[in-house]
């Protein structure tokens, strides 16, 4: 599981883009537990491997 600062790492953002994109349903799906938003690696992989599709298609092919 991933925390909020971890996925900042991950995807190279500040803690306030995670937290705007949180709002806006913009990111992988994650687990509240307490006050803490966890997301689990496996999710976060998809979530990487469509944003680069997605990127790919944009960009022609190229990237």
């Amino acid at each position: 599981m991933l925390s909020k600062n971890d996925l900042a790492e991950v995807l190279k953002v500040s803690l306030s883009t995670i937290n705007r994109r949180l709002k806006n349903g913009k990111l992988p799906p994650h687990t509240n537990i307490g006050n803490r938003v966890l997301f689990p690696t496996e999710g976060v992989a998809v979530f990487l491997t469509h944003v680069s599709d997605c990127q790919l298609a944009v960009a022609g092919g190229e990237l």
